[in-house]
């Protein structure tokens, strides 16, 4: 099978999370926005991308890439 995509070969082989693999990203739900982020403190995430279908998701400022969001802020998938 060959797949062809742009995804990083690390999120569509995903493996078990090792205590070297803090800063990973990660993806998460914000305000039913798919995105991709990483931990930039034990509270605070960056995004890194927006990974939707939906143009509207894209111009959302709340959540683009490089945005802090708090840990609160969404649900981890």
């Amino acid at each position: 099978m060959i797949w062809y995509t742009i995804m990083p070969l690390e999120l569509m082989f995903p493996q078990e999370a090792t205590a070297e693999d803090q800063g990973q990203p990660v993806t998460v739900l914000y305000n039913n926005i798919p995105l991709l982020v990483e931990q930039v403190s034990p509270m605070e995430y960056k995004v890194v991308r927006v990974i939707s279908t939906d143009p509207a998701h894209f111009m959302d400022d709340s959540c683009g890439p490089g945005q802090i969001l708090s840990m609160n802020s969404f649900v981890n998938q």
